[in-house]
C-alpha cells in the first residue's frame, strides 16, 4: 500500500498536548493492513508534547523524522533529532516534547494494531488536562 502523508486529514489535539495526528495505515481504514497501525504525529513548535502515557496492548515504535525534542522513557531522558528512534514496549510509560522552533514529526508504529479510537482518547486527555490547569 502506498500513501502520501499530505493526502490524509489530521486530527488536531489542543494544548496542553498540542499536536496533529494522522492515521496513515490501520486495520480500521484498510482491509489489507492487519498487524499494525501507522500514525504520523506532528508536535507543535516550542512545547507541543504528549502526556506521560503507555499503551497496555501495543508497543510503539517512534521514528523521529524532523525537528528536535526530548523523550522520556522509564528513568531515562533522550535528546531526539531526525534519524533517531525509540521503542516503548506495551505498558511502558513514555512522553515526547518539542523543544525546537519547527514541528517535530514522528512516525509512530503500533504493534499489534490499535483502534483509531486512540485519537478520541488523546483529545479527551487534553481536555481533561486543560480543565485541571
Amino acid at each position: 500500500m502506498f500513501i502520501q502523508f499530505d493526502s490524509v486529514n489530521g486530527a488536531k489535539i489542543d494544548k496542553p498536548f498540542e499536536r496533529e495526528l494522522k492515521v496513515l495505515m490501520s486495520p480500521d481504514n484498510n482491509a489489507n493492513v492487519k498487524d499494525f497501525t501507522f500514525i504520523l504525529s506532528t508536535l507543535a513548535p516550542n512545547g507541543g508534547c504528549t502526556d506521560f502515557h503507555s499503551h497496555n496492548e501495543s508497543g510503539e515504535l517512534m521514528i523521529f523524522l524532523s525537528g528536535t525534542g526530548r523523550a522520556w522513557f522509564e528513568d531515562s531522558v533522550y535528546d531526539i533529532t531526525p534519524g533517531t528512534a525509540l521503542y516503548a514496549p506495551p505498558g511502558k510509560v513514555h512522553k515526547t516534547l518539542n523543544t525546537g522552533n519547527e514541528p517535530l514529526q514522528i512516525a509512530c508504529i503500533f504493534i499489534p494494531a490499535i483502534s483509531t479510537d486512540y485519537i478520541l482518547k488523546m483529545r479527551e486527555e487534553s481536555e481533561r488536562a486543560r480543565g485541571n490547569s
